[in-house]
């Protein structure tokens, strides 16, 4: 199969493997006969750039038509439309857990938001398609707005002026990666590991860790995490949290237990109290102290721009999606508040989908943001990135674990449901989501996906009724 891809496609060890699963015959048409294309590359002018890779093809595309599927109804599901999975950083040991604990608390569609690779989405689908869970492939990528960090204003990061989380809803090509937007994937991908080797070398040149022979590499802690999530290496991108994680390992195995506060201390250079009983707490302590701006082991970050985030997350099918951030910080950004700026502030940048993470925000806070936002024509959604150590719910909630109300969990609902449509059309060959500049078309887009996505997943559960 791999003889029959398109010269438009760059095969990468982790993005295809031996057995060639990667969707992609030379020439897709649709019901006319016609070409389908997502577009063209002019480097390429005969190649045909696919709109589906084959994970979306197998779980999607392999539904009924439209005409034919179940009827809609006015029923409301859970879900959780950003997680992270395997293995990036986080408390979700493997797929097969995450589909368990969605199962377990009744999520009908859950959306994965990993960092850097996404071979990890296929047993996702396929997990999520046997247990009647309808899965959504995103992606989340750190950029920088040079204008806005000009002007010093903050936007979802409350640290760092111009810092601009972007993510992106509904994956369809990430089987392969179209050549196009390959080099803003391996811009990503080289800019972080040059940065974490970095930040490597930086720990293993302090003179008390090195005293005590305590000294990593990117390879062995890589090994590790593939080791305990059981990936392969290749698909391993070793994040912060990774980095802390494996210096609290070392330190607790090379350092005895009478002797690791005053052996804190001094690597902190503090005098105050330090964690040396919860080891969770212990990596986040390491990360203050040692990994985070202006501490000995810091490393700048390496950014690419909102616009080519959005040029990687659309030329991998997908659609642009803000995570939104408002009362998680200390205050508001600018940006971000009231909603009314940060509607106008997306829609001058064509972004027409949001999505919070509700566990930083207060219930009436939340509410209020994403009533409006809605209001303005953009689709909502909601997760709990589990993007920490510490396991929690996968069904979001609000600060102190206040419940999402009845509304929230509607407006969520339909956000999901537009993801989960996108990607049924573009297996179908046919336009999925996209912004709209009139507000009337872009919630009467809303409406008409959500019903749509609604069929979609009652088709997969009946898939998977029949199949059981």
């Amino acid at each position: 199969m791999l003889n029959n891809l398109p010269e438009s496609f760059e095969l990468l060890r982790g993005i295809i493997d031996p057995a060639g699963r990667g969707y992609a015959p030379e020439k897709p048409f649709g019901k006319d006969g016609t070409p389908v294309r997502q577009g063209r590359n002019p480097a390429l002018p005969n190649a045909y750039i696919m709109m589906v890779g084959n994970t979306v093809q197998e779980t999607f595309g392999s539904l009924p038509e439209q005409d034919v599927l179940p009827a809609s109804d006015n029923a409301i599901a859970l879900t959780n439309a950003h997680v992270h999975l395997p293995p990036n950083f986080g408390s979700i040991p493997s797929v097969a857990d995450a589909i368990r604990h969605a199962q377990e608390e009744q999520i009908t569609i859950l959306g994965a938001s990993n960092y850097y690779d996404y071979t990890i989405y296929r047993p996702f689908a396929e997990t999520a398609a046997n247990a009647g869970i309808a899965p959504v492939f995103g992606i989340e990528v750190l950029t920088m707005d040079e204008g806005l960090r000009a002007s010093d204003m903050l936007v979802n990061d409350p640290k760092n002026p111009g810092k601009f989380y972007i993510c992106g809803k509904g994956l369809t090509l990430f089987d392969a990666i179209p050549e196009n937007i390959l080099p803003i994937w391996q811009q990503i991908r080289k800019g972080d590991t040059r940065r974490i080797e970095a930040m490597i070398a930086k720990i293993n040149a302090i003179d008390l860790l090195k005293q005590h022979e305590i000294q990593l590499t990117y390879k062995d802690i890589a090994a590790a995490i593939a080791a305990e999530k059981q990936v392969a290496v290749e698909t391993v991108f070793l994040q912060e949290r990774h980095l802390a994680q494996a210096a609290q390992h070392a330190i607790f195995a090379a350092v005895p237990p009478e002797k690791l506060e005053a052996f804190l201390k001094q690597l902190y250079q503090v005098d105050g109290a330090v964690e040396t009983q919860n080891v969770v707490k212990a990596q986040n302590e390491l990360r203050t102290y040692l990994l985070k701006q202006g501490k000995i082991a810091y490393v700048d970050e390496c950014y690419i721009s909102p616009e080519e985030a959005a040029t990687l997350i659309t030329g991998l099918g997908g659609y642009v999606s803000y995570p939104i951030l408002i009362d998680g910080a200390p205050a508001v950004s600018p940006f971000e508040g009231p909603a009314g700026v940060l509607a106008e502030n997306l829609l001058k940048r064509q972004i027409g989908a949001v999505e919070y993470i509700p566990t930083r925000n207060a219930l009436e806070t939340l509410t209020d943001h994403a009533k409006t936002m809605r209001e303005y024509g953009f689709v909502v959604g909601a997760g709990t990135e589990h993007n920490d150590a510490v396991w929690i719910p996968l069904l979001p909630a609000c600060k102190q674990q206040t419940p999402l109300s009845e509304e929230l969990i509607a407006l969520f609902w339909e956000g999901a449901c537009v993801a989960v449509a996108h990607q049924y059309l573009r297996a179908k060959g046919q336009e999925g989501f996209r912004f709209l500049p009139e507000k009337s078309e872009r919630i009467a887009l809303i409406e008409d996906m959500a019903e749509l996505g609604v069929r979609i997943v009652k088709s997969l559960q009946k898939r998977r009724s029949l199949n059981s």
